[in-house]
């Protein structure tokens, strides 16, 4: 029995491999500035084009009046060829998750369908945001055969009245028709036994719509998988009339605390993230629209390993709200050039290391409110879960991956390499000896618990 396990437990190049491709991201934030790989969920805003007018919208509110995006903007579309050379790029450096949303509705793309077809193609995770009014019955059996992993619902209501309310050029028999196809959705999983895709409920909350946040609840547990809640946040001079004064926000907070009481055991069903969004509504500043100052500088921020947004004009940004700090464009250039470059860097850097009120972050505005908390605090997590053994082994590899990387670029350059090849080799001989009997000894604890997984956190 004994020989059938050291015959299951990998070689030591097998183990330093392993150890490497579960962690580029780690090696990375170790590291503090550069990037091994890219970030696991890349979004892709396909297109600025919206049939709705939702009235916190960025984009497209009507109480943003001459500060809404140009006729120009909003036809901005990304060539249908780049999109499926990006997603191949994309999967091929690492990533796992492709996001398609942004400012405008994916499916006023005219590729749609072919785009995310080929996203399940190559093995990726699929999340799709989108305001649901385009989506028929032939949709519908497409997205189910798929299998497309994720899809958020963008409705800010529970019921027809304050969805006009909140969608000023739509009808409640757009409300109805929705709710129709999400009807219609479940009935199809439940006949073919499938969980995919898996439906969230998106509700953004104003002084419009917070009485609403109980019909909310029960529609989405009638019709969906799960609801999430989140602040509305502002366009300063155009859209502060939508947060909710010190009554409303504690009678929304009262509301929500007796929520989540009532759906703590509700089986098959979750309200997402509801925590922070019970936090942001229990701050005073919330009245002003400022909802993570706190939270943002409580922990270093690493959206810069894992996370990356692609916007229609093909700009490419470091966080979500980056959208006024572009680093590079993918009509330009491959993304590995802007994201392994030295402007990606300097974010990745001072976004870890230097809090949110410095002025390099001025045009992002992180305090307002950070759609990347829940992010960091995952690899915020996931760091101090690390033994120190693993920490020291981490730094092994960020050293490996830096002096290959100083190789790569010398042979290029046509300048000897002879110095960091031994050095590399010293580290490498020194990584696969350091300790090995105690790794190869947790390997075996785990096979004995789980036969068919490989060491991993």
């Amino acid at each position: 029995k004994k020989k059938q396990e050291q015959k299951r437990i990998p070689k030591k190049n097998l183990i330093l491999k392993n150890f490497y491709d579960n962690r580029l991201d780690l090696i990375g934030v170790v590291d503090g500035k550069h990037a091994f790989t890219f970030p696991n969920l890349v979004q892709i805003d396909l297109t600025n084009n919206c049939n709705n007018s939702c009235i916190g919208c960025w984009c497209n509110s009507p109480l943003l009046k001459e500060k809404k995006i140009s006729r120009k903007e909003k036809e901005e579309t990304l060539p249908y060829t780049r999109v499926i050379s990006l997603i191949n790029e994309l999967k091929k450096h690492g990533t796992n998750e492709i996001y398609l949303g942004g400012g405008g509705e994916p499916f006023m793309h005219p590729n749609i369908m072919k785009i995310v077809e080929h996203i399940k193609k190559e093995g990726l995770v699929c999340h799709i945001n989108t305001n649901f009014t385009l989506i028929n019955e032939e949709i519908v059996k497409k997205l189910v055969e798929l299998k497309i992993d994720h899809i958020a619902v963008s409705l800010w209501a529970g019921d027809a009245d304050t969805y006009v309310k909140t969608h000023p050029n739509q009808t409640k028999k757009t409300f109805y028709q929705i709710e129709k196809i999400l009807k219609l959705i479940k009935e199809i999983k439940h006949e073919q036994g499938k969980e995919k895709p898996l439906i969230k409920i998106y509700n953004v909350i104003s002084n419009l719509n917070y009485k609403n946040i109980e019909k909310m609840a029960e529609f989405a547990y009638r019709t969906a998988d799960s609801v999430e809640f989140t602040v509305i946040d502002i366009i300063e001079g155009k859209t502060e009339s939508l947060l909710l004064n010190e009554k409303q926000r504690k009678e929304l907070l009262k509301k929500s605390l007796e929520l989540k009481e009532e759906y703590r055991n509700k089986r098959n069903f979750i309200i997402f993230r509801f925590d922070q969004f019970i936090k942001r509504i229990s701050n005073p500043l919330s009245v002003k629209g400022l909802y993570d100052k706190k939270a943002v500088d409580s922990i270093p921020c690493y959206v810069g390993w894992t996370f990356s947004r692609i916007l229609a004009n093909g700009n490419i940004i470091s966080c979500l709200k980056a959208y006024k700090k572009p680093l590079g464009n993918i009509l330009n250039n491959g993304f590995s050039t802007t994201f392994f470059s030295e402007k990606y860097n300097e974010f990745r850097y001072k976004s870890k290391n230097f809090k949110k009120n410095n002025s390099y972050f001025n045009c992002i505005n992180c305090y307002k409110s950070c759609d990347d908390l829940g992010r960091n605090n995952e690899m915020y997590n996931r760091i101090n879960s690390l033994s120190s053994d693993e920490k020291e082994m981490l730094n092994y590899a960020r050293d490996l991956r830096t002096i290959k990387g100083t190789i790569e670029f010398l042979n290029k350059k046509g300048i000897k390499t002879t110095y960091y090849e031994k050095e590399r080799k010293k580290i490498l001989d020194n990584f696969l000896n350091w300790d090995i009997k105690r790794i190869e000894e947790k390997i075996r604890q785990v096979y004995k618990e789980i036969n068919k997984r490989i060491y991993r956190i």
